[in-house]
This record gives structure tokens, C-alpha cells and sequence, in this order.
């Protein structure tokens, strides 16, 4: 395990790399080409990505905030790299807006944005907060000024995601040298100047997104063969799974529902990470916790027990979904499992028993050990931008981790840009008519994901040209960060065309009603067999 290390004298400013996480967010900083982690303020090798508004009207970063999440929830922002990036009126935030304590509101340009004391805050500053915090812990204990750094991000983020991300870097007062993707950064933490020749699966399984990447590694040489996964699958999914069945157990123990109480759930959801934790190193765990609610002016306790086997049965279908994206990114580019040399777990969810068991399993190999699943992306991070600027720096080819393309007036999405294509590329295509005949404009509204129809893709953005624009050619560049350029054919070199509108468009808006509509018919008949479900759900664990 690589751990932190003294303070050294003062010095000319640094680069520092960021793993900004769901949870939590690390710093690691290089000194005699050795990568570590710097430790913060309180002693710890996290800072927790939370930003609370106190009582007291203050704006507090990291474990204070924290510490408020279960007296103060609604004005604390907890999990807000699930939201970063995305549009207010998508489905997936629509769907996440009951998911939170805090309040989720539309901010500029129709982007997701959240309520604390009666002001929005983009997610991008939200996040800056967070780095900011993380920027000033480690120029006091480096003594020197930290100018530039290089940020991670899960490699399924979109185009509007990593503009976030680099956004909150530079609100936070980073020179950002590089966004990066996760699973890349711990390749590089695991093989940098180890002159592998290898070929290796990073399963990155975090605490709110999966990850998979295939890279082939030679000496210093990186390159992303293949990559998936899916940005609403990790820890959290893992802690609601176990929140369900001891809000359902109370429940039927008490006639008291917990979900009505905030301040209850919070607790419980605390208790569920913390239960999920230990059951990684035990068999069986009791979920106590005295006072958490009353009935007819009497406390009520809550003590429900809750083994191993039980969580693998509440979750089996999460760690098999993952194996199944796995499964997936081979797939698609014809590689066997056999041909892996190693496994690299990432994440602090990749130490669940089950995943590692499944690992053996499903690979015919152990997992790597030696690879810190907590630190590895930052320490990558860190080895990336202290080698950009010497002569021996690392070579990453990396690859577009979801098709690019724009919305057909059928609601359908037609691809230019293919998944896993290497990076930095071009995509040209023509400059199609107005939807409507005479309009001055023609609008293309460009979109992100695997689907076929753009309401479960991401919007990233809308090209406004004039109509005599229609045939002439306009390219799609993807650079090196995996970030989107738009450049359109004229009389000399092609220009690159801002996105001129960010809001959502009235086609997508359609698209989303019509699935919230057909979501909310699913979920009443959903309703309507819950009781049958649960009763199954307590014979399979053993209930009565």
C-alpha cells in the first residue's frame, strides 16, 4: 500500500492529480518519480465529496459537511457526480430527483443544478468547491503553490460530463492539463516504467458509476482497446438495496414507515454503507439504531441482523450486471476472456467478497493484487501529469467510450462517431436540409449514448447554421480528452461552430415526457404487486 509521506521544504509550484469520486476525492502528488497520497487536513487519505450549507448560513466542504448529512440533508449535496453534466429534464435526472434529500432544480442553459438556501449552484460549482478544498490541503502540507493538475473521470462520462468536470477544475483555479479517464489512470498506476507486456481488464466499480477498460500495455505505452460501462451503477446501488430491506423489515415489525422521517433515512442509509463495510471482513452484522423513530409518544429502536449471504442475495443481480457489461465490451471487439493477463480492481465496491469471487470465476484468475482499489486512480493521475513535460512521458491511447451522432426528426439517433473508435479522430458527414422547407435555420441536435433513440441518449447540444448551409461538409473531431469539436466546411480552413444553444430541445422535451409517462403507468402496476414482492423477497432471506 502506498501511503502518504512527510511534508517537504517549500518549492516551486506542482502538479497534483485528482481522483474526484461519488464519495470521495483524493489528491496524490510525486516526489523522486514515486506517486503518493496527500493526506488531508484531519489526518485522512480522503476528503468526502460533500457540500453542505450549515445552520449558520456557512458553506462547508469535506467531513463537516458530511457530518451533517443526517441533521441537515436537505441543504447537503452528497453523490453530485451523478448529476454533473446532464440535463434537467432527462429522464435519468428526473428519475434521480427522488433519490436525493436535496432539492434538484433546472439551472442555466437547462442543465441539472441544486437548491441550497435559496440560491442554485451549478454542479460544476458544486464540484469546484470540493477540488478547491482538495487544492488548498495540499498546497499546506506540499508548502508550495499547486498550479495545474490532471482530473479522472469514469471513461462512460459523456462529452458534456468531462466539460463539467474540467469546468469545476478551472472554477476551483487549476490549470487543467488533462481530464483522464479512471480505469486509464489505474493501468498507470499499476504498470508504469514495469516494462509489461500485457494485456489487462480494469474493473472499476466505484462508489456511483462501473467502469470496464481492456488496454494493452507495452513499457509505457497505454492504449484503451475496448471500453464500457454504466454511470448509475456502484456503491450507492448497493446501500439502497440494503436501505430497502431494513426500511421493509421495520416496517413489518412496526407499522412505522421510515421513508416519511429524512433525518430516519439518513441514519439508515449510514448504517446500510457501514454494514455493507464490515460484512466485507464478517459473516454476519445487527443494524442497530436506538431512538429512530416513535409511535403513539414512545422511542422505537431499530435492530435488524443481516448476514453475508443475505446481502449477496439483495445485490447478485448488481455485481451480475456488471459481468455482463464486461461481457459486452469483449464482445464488441472479439477479445477473449483466456487473453487477459490481469485483472485490476478498482473501487471501493470491487471489495465485496461476491466481486472478487465472481472475478475468479468469470476470468479463470484472481484478481491483482498490489493495486490499491481506493488510491490507484490518483497515484495514475499524478504519474500522468508529472510525466507530460519529460522526456520519457507515457504514451496513452485512449478511445471513445460511447457513439456520438445527432436526433432524426423520428425521435431516432443516427450515429457518426462509433464506440471504442481511438482518439484523437475525425467523422465528417453532410450538413442535412431544414426539417421544415424555407426555414432560414437548420438545427441539428447532437446526442451521446448507445441507444437507438435520443431520449436514452445524452444531449450534448444543438448546431444552429444557416439553411444555405445545407451540404457542405461538417466534421466531428474527438481529442485526446475524449472532449467533442465542431467544425464546419468554408471558403478556407473549416471553422469550429459553438453549440449555440445548451438548452433542451423541444424534441427531446416529447421524448422524455412520453417515457416519464409510460414509467409512471409501469411503476403504479409496479405498486400494485409490491406487497407479493416483498413477502418474496423475506422468504428468501428467511423472514417469516
Amino acid at each position: 500500500m502506498l501511503a502518504c509521506y512527510d511534508a517537504p521544504m517549500a518549492e516551486k509550484g506542482r502538479v497534483v492529480g485528482i481522483d474526484l469520486g461519488t464519495t470521495n476525492t483524493l489528491v496524490a502528488s510525486v516526489k523522486n518519480r514515486v506517486p503518493r497520497i496527500v493526506p488531508t487536513d484531519k489526518g485522512a487519505l480522503v476528503l468526502p465529496s460533500v457540500v453542505s450549507l450549515s445552520p449558520r448560513g456557512d458553506l462547508v466542504v469535506g467531513g463537516v459537511a458530511r457530518d451533517q448529512i443526517v441533521t441537515n440533508p436537505r441543504n447537503t449535496i452528497y453523490g453530485a457526480k451523478r448529476l454533473i453534466g446532464r440535463k434537467y429534464d432527462t429522464k435519468v435526472v428526473q428519475a434521480l430527483k427522488s433519490y436525493f434529500s436535496y432539492e434538484i432544480v433546472p439551472g442555466a442553459d437547462g442543465d441539472a443544478a441544486v437548491s441550497l438556501g435559496g440560491r442554485v449552484y451549478s454542479l460544476p460549482e458544486v464540484s469546484a468547491m470540493v477540488l478547491g478544498q482538495a487544492k488548498t490541503i495540499a498546497e499546506q502540507f506540499l508548502q508550495a503553490p499547486i498550479t495545474e493538475a490532471v482530473i479522472t473521470v469514469p471513461a462512460y462520462y459523456t462529452d458534456n460530463q468531462r466539460q463539467a468536470v474540467k469546468q469545476a477544475g478551472q472554477l476551483a483555479g487549476f490549470v487543467v492539463k488533462r481530464i483522464v479517464n479512471e480505469p486509464t489512470a489505474a493501468a498507470l498506476a499499476y504498470g508504469f516504467n514495469r516494462g509489461l507486456d500485457q494485456r489487462i481488464l480494469v474493473y472499476d466499480l466505484g462508489g456511483g458509476t462501473f467502469d470496464v477498460s481492456v488496454l494493452d500495455v507495452k513499457n509505457n505505452v497505454f492504449e484503451v482497446v475496448a471500453t464500457g460501462g454504466d454511470t448509475f451503477l456502484g456503491g450507492l446501488d448497493f446501500d439502497n438495496r440494503i436501505i430497502d430491506f431494513v426500511v421493509q423489515a421495520f416496517l413489518d415489525q412496526t407499522k412505522v414507515d421510515l421513508t416519511k422521517s429524512p433525518i430516519a433515512m439518513q441514519r439508515v442509509k449510514n448504517a446500510a454503507e457501514a454494514a455493507k463495510i464490515d460484512l466485507s471482513l464478517m459473516q454476519n452484522v445487527t443494524i442497530e439504531l436506538p431512538y429512530v423513530e416513535e409511535r403513539k409518544g414512545k422511542p422505537l429502536d431499530l435492530r435488524i441482523p443481516l448476514a453475508r449471504e443475505q446481502l449477496n442475495s439483495l445485490t447478485r443481480d448488481l455485481v451480475d450486471r456488471t459481468f455482463e457489461i464486461c461481457d459486452d465490451v469483449l464482445t464488441e471487439k472479439g477479445i477473449t476472456r483466456s487473453s487477459i493477463d490481469e485483472v485490476i480492481l478498482v473501487g471501493g465496491q470491487s471489495r465485496m467478497p461476491l466481486v472478487q469471487q465472481r472475478i475468479q470465476e468469470h476470468f479463470g484468475k484472481p484478481a491483482r493484487k498490489g493495486v490499491h482499489p481506493d488510491e490507484c486512480v490518483a497515484l495514475g493521475a499524478a504519474l500522468l501529469g508529472e510525466s507530460m513535460d519529460s522526456p520519457d512521458s507515457v504514451l496513452l491511447l485512449d478511445a471513445v467510450s460511447m457513439p456520438i451522432g445527432y436526433g432524426l426528426p423520428t425521435g431516432r439517433f443516427r450515429k457518426i462517431i462509433e464506440k471504442n473508435h481511438r482518439v484523437p479522430m475525425v467523422k465528417s458527414f453532410r450538413v442535412p436540409p431544414p426539417q421544415k422547407p424555407g426555414a432560414p435555420f437548420i438545427e441539428i441536435d447532437i446526442f451521446q449514448g448507445d441507444s437507438e433513440f435520443i431520449v436514452d441518449n445524452e444531449y450534448l447540444g444543438t448546431v444552429k447554421l444557416p439553411a444555405a448551409s445545407t451540404g457542405r461538409r461538417i466534421d466531428f473531431r474527438v481529442d485526446h480528452e475524449c472532449l467533442l469539436h465542431v467544425f464546419l466546411e468554408g471558403a478556407g480552413e473549416p471553422a469550429e461552430v459553438k453549440l449555440a444553444t445548451r438548452d433542451t430541445p423541444e424534441l427531446l422535451k416529447k421524448a422524455v415526457a412520453e417515457a416519464m409517462a409510460k414509467r409512471s403507468q409501469q411503476d403504479e402496476r409496479a405498486a400494485a404487486e409490491k406487497g407479493g414482492l416483498f413477502s418474496s423477497i423475506k422468504r428468501l432471506l428467511g423472514g417469516d
